[in-house]
C-alpha cells in the first residue's frame, strides 16, 4: 500500500514541477526587461535542476514516469535554444 501511495505522490509532484518548468521556459524566453530576465533565468535553472532530480528518482525507483520527465528535460533544452527575438540577419556575410 505504501509503495502505491509513494509512486502517486512522486508522480503528482513531478507533474507540478513539469508544469512549472514549461512555464519557466516561456517566461524566460519572453522576458524583455534585463533586470527581470535574470530572475526568470534563475527560476528556469531551478526548475531544470528539479526536473533532472525527479527524472533520476523516477528512474531509480522504477516507477515508469521517467520518460515523461525526460521529455520535459528535452523540451526545456529546446526551449532555451529557440530565438524569439526580432534580430535582423547579418547582411555582411
Amino acid at each position: 500500500m505504501w509503495a502505491n501511495n509513494q509512486d502517486c505522490v512522486l508522480f503528482c509532484i513531478a507533474l507540478v514541477v513539469q508544469a512549472a518548468a514549461i512555464v519557466s521556459v516561456v517566461i524566460a524566453r519572453l522576458a524583455q526587461r534585463p533586470e527581470s530576465h535574470v530572475r526568470y533565468e534563475r527560476f528556469f535553472y531551478a526548475c531544470l535542476a528539479l526536473v533532472a532530480i525527479i527524472c533520476m528518482l523516477a528512474t531509480w525507483t522504477g516507477t515508469g514516469s521517467w520518460m515523461l520527465n525526460g521529455f520535459t528535460l528535452a523540451t526545456m533544452t529546446l526551449g532555451v535554444t529557440i530565438d524569439v527575438g526580432g534580430v535582423t540577419p547579418d547582411t555582411a556575410l
